[in-house]
Order: C-alpha cells, then sequence, then structure tokens
C-alpha cells in the first residue's frame, strides 16, 4: 500500500500500517489471500496452519508478504489444539509487538447422508469447525482484551446461513460459528474488541465437491447466480474493510462473498 501520508483521508482508515496480524489456517487458499491482504495493508503477519504438515504452504504465504516489504512468520501447529494455540499466540505477541488483528480461516468440510455418520465424524467436524474456532477466539481474544482492544475476522462460508442436503452436520458446525460471533461481539464490544463474519460462497479451491466431474457439480453452476465459483482473491475488499479501522462501528456482522446465493429463498 502506498504511504499512509499519501493516500485521500476516505483511505487512510484501510490502512493497516504498523498493525500486527494473525491469521490462523494461512496454507489454505482463502488464508493466504487473506495473509497476503493484511500485509499488502501494511500489517505484519505472523502466519499459522490449521494442522501439522502445511510447513512449506506457510514458507510460501512469508515469502510473498516478505516481498510486499512488511514483516512475517510463520508456525505449523495444530488449531483443534488449546496448548498450540496458546503458544501461538504468545509467539505473535514476542515476534510482532502485539497482535490487533486476528483472521480465522478454519475449514473441514463433510459431505455424506446423517445417517451414515458415526461419532468420530461427529468428533473431527465439531471440532476442526468449530472448537477450534472456539479455542483460537479464545486464546488470542485474551490477548487482545489485555491490550486494549482488536478486530477479528472469522471466515467461513454460506452454510453458516443455509442448510444443504448432505451436509447436515457441517452445516450446524457453521451455524454455531455465526451465533458464538454474535454473541461475542455484545460481550466484548465495550472492551473494543470487534468480531465479525465473513461468509464465502462456493469457493473454486482444490478438494471443492464443486469441482468434481458429475451432475453435483453441474448443477451447482447452474444454480449460482454468477454461474460460476467465488475465486479466493475475490474475499480481499470485504476482509480489508472488516479488519481495518474503517468497520470501527461494525460488529458481529456477517458480509457474504457469495455471488448473490444468499438472495435466493
Amino acid at each position: 500500500m502506498a504511504d499512509q501520508k499519501n493516500l485521500p483521508p476516505g483511505l487512510r482508515d484501510y490502512s493497516l500500517a504498523g498493525k500486527a496480524a494473525l491469521v490462523v489456517g494461512a496454507e489454505h487458499p482463502v488464508g493466504r489471500v487473506a495473509a497476503l491482504t493484511l500485509a499488502e495493508a501494511g500489517a505484519n503477519v505472523m502466519l499459522a496452519s490449521q494442522d501439522v504438515g502445511a510447513d512449506e504452504s506457510l514458507k510460501q504465504v512469508a515469502k510473498a508478504a516478505q516481498a510486499l516489504g512488511v514483516k512475517a512468520a510463520a508456525r505449523t501447529q495444530r488449531a483443534s489444539i488449546r496448548a498450540d494455540l496458546a503458544a501461538t499466540a504468545d509467539r505473535a505477541v514476542a515476534e510482532l509487538g502485539g497482535l490487533d488483528i486476528l483472521v480465522t480461516a478454519l475449514d473441514a468440510p463433510l459431505y455424506a447422508p446423517v445417517e451414515t455418520i458415526d461419532d468420530s465424524a461427529y468428533d473431527r467436524v465439531m471440532d476442526e469447525n468449530f472448537k477450534a474456532v472456539w479455542m483460537a477466539l479464545q486464546e488470542i481474544g485474551r490477548v487482545m482484551l489485555q491490550r486494549g482492544g482488536g478486530s477479528i475476522v472469522t471466515i467461513t462460508n454460506v452454510m453458516a446461513e443455509r442448510g444443504v442436503p448432505n451436509a447436515s452436520l457441517y452445516c450446524a458446525a457453521k451455524g454455531a460459528v455465526r451465533n458464538l460471533v454474535r454473541a461475542l461481539a455484545l460481550e466484548w464490544a465495550r472492551r473494543k474488541v470487534r468480531i465479525n463474519l465473513l461468509e464465502c460462497g462456493w469457493t473454486e479451491e482444490p478438494g471443492s465437491p464443486a469441482l468434481e466431474a458429475g451432475e453435483f457439480g453441474e448443477r451447482l453452476v447452474k444454480y449460482l447466480p454468477y454461474r460460476r465459483l467465488l475465486k479466493p482473491e475475490e474475499i480481499s475488499g470485504a476482509l480489508l474493510y472488516l479488519a481495518s479501522p474503517a468497520s470501527s462501528f461494525v460488529t458481529g456482522e456477517a458480509i457474504a462473498v457469495d455471488g448473490g446465493l444468499l438472495c435466493r429463498v
């Protein structure tokens, strides 16, 4: 981003120069975009994984962020383990000098008829999609509360708002995150920690059932208002708005970047 002094007054609130940001789930396509969006706006970034085995992905994102002229560090962790999240929060503070922004980009989809889902699948879906977010908000939120404020953006998808056949458990986990954000917005408002939701439409990313050959993908694309999937980089504008001082009076809200999908009945 250009030098803040040279920005028109209306754009200065979008600058994150001097801010410290943590992105959890930075190995995912939307997490990578989130990290680079914050870096482009001037924030120093700590990149943390959702799961182990993401070392190379995180290194690549960190290198891309550093090329934008900011400080970037990476930490491989398992977001479903509280001790890992607590250690990541501590390291972010130590390396970046504080923590002003948190973005969570955690996702573990499951598409299956409800009668086929056993307890082990239930535990995995709820742990990765809800409990990991819950713990991240607790551990990093605690740091922000002690610091006197901050901005949190939780990236999820439109299944937080709508049911989808053969995705009942996944939808339930995403819906739980939606209401958690609402409740925490009220709980933390007077302590100057804002929290908002960014809901993605069907996204063009590896592993999406929308990209698989067959009837489902073809029917889905025809159903979508734009007749195409969301490209991860298209979340950048909404993410920057929610993370930056430009949205200083916005909390507990959800912005859907879905090409109009939620407009359907």
